[in-house]
């Protein structure tokens, strides 16, 4: 929470000035050990693996990673969208997505196809040329806090808002776009509002976060994306930041300030920490043969490797 939240308070805060001396309030009345207190009552069995950091940059929001083995990541208050090797151990700025002031969620909607937020507004960035792409698809003009992205299919994203408590569903060939999904579990809390943060999609199914109530769901959905049965809580005493898909069936989950990465068997719901990373914001698996048992993580100080023994 210490980097990613107070990221977010600015953000929110520079939107909405009249927030400002809440944001100074709630920032200097928490100390680290109380906001690592939010967490402090969740369970959670420990099976940890060997972590590395690959490189070292500020506040990683999101990340991706390309069929090359490349990992893009996102920074909110940054609209470059960064390329890391992790081979090299290397970032270079793959692009800078004009008209975006930082970046967030993150998917892959075509081959070397990523659709990005940015503020408001969802963007394409195509790797597919000789050189990277960027342009704007459109604007959620009445969104009010855009964080969480998750494929639905290769012309659709469902975006998650922090800041209303809802999910849009998001046409990227036409702009189209609704809300799909509403439910008080997505609804914001705290001194400035952010609710539902981490958002993905599987197999008729929505599983996302609450980031501020310390909360996971799943919900099942049709193929419009609206929901055919009832929200169902996997916990509710764990920070769960964003989250990704493993090679080997189970969900992992970036618990921001547990400090950890867990690993959910989607049939019982217990997480097992699977690695301690300082900040953890989002994970995204290898692609190739030599790391697809490797878990990318985004988190304040970088992007890091957490080999998961599967």
């Amino acid at each position: 929470m210490r980097h990613k939240s107070s990221s977010r308070f600015l953000l929110y805060s520079i939107q909405n000035p009249s927030t400002m001396p809440l944001l100074a309030s709630v920032l200097g009345s928490l100390p680290l050990m109380l906001l690592s207190a939010l967490v402090s009552g969740a369970a959670i069995e420990s099976r940890q693996s060997a972590v590395a950091q690959v490189v070292k940059l500020t506040s990683i929001e999101n990340v991706a990673v390309r069929s090359n083995g490349i990992v893009l990541a996102t920074n909110m208050n940054s609209a470059n969208l960064y390329a890391v090797d992790p081979v090299a151990k290397t970032s270079t700025t793959a692009i800078a997505v004009t008209g975006a002031s930082g970046l967030s969620g993150i998917g892959e909607i075509a081959p070397d196809v990523f659709a990005v937020i940015g503020g408001k507004g969802i963007y394409k960035v195509d790797f597919t040329g000789t050189s990277p792409k960027s342009s704007l698809v459109k604007t959620i003009t009445q969104a009010s806090n855009l964080n969480g992205l998750a494929v639905f299919n290769n012309d659709t994203v469902l975006v998650a808002d922090a800041g209303k408590g809802n999910v849009y569903k998001f046409t990227i060939s036409t702009g189209e776009y609704a809300v799909a999904l509403t439910d008080p579990t997505m609804a914001p809390s705290g001194g400035i509002p952010f609710g539902i943060d981490g958002i993905k999609y599987k197999d008729g199914v929505v599983w996302y976060t609450n980031i501020f109530k310390n909360s996971f769901y799943k919900v099942p959905v049709d193929a419009s994306a609206k929901a055919t049965g009832a929200v169902v809580p996997l916990w509710t005493n764990l920070m769960g930041d964003d989250l990704c898909f493993g090679p080997n069936g189970k969900i992992y989950v970036a618990t921001n300030s547990g400090n950890s990465l867990v690993e959910v068997d989607p049939a019982v719901g217990k997480p097992t920490s699977v690695g301690s990373v300082t900040g953890s914001t989002s994970c995204a698996f290898g692609r190739t043969e030599k790391d697809k048992n490797v878990a990318y993580v985004g988190a304040g100080q970088g992007v890091f490797a957490v080999t998961v023994k599967i």
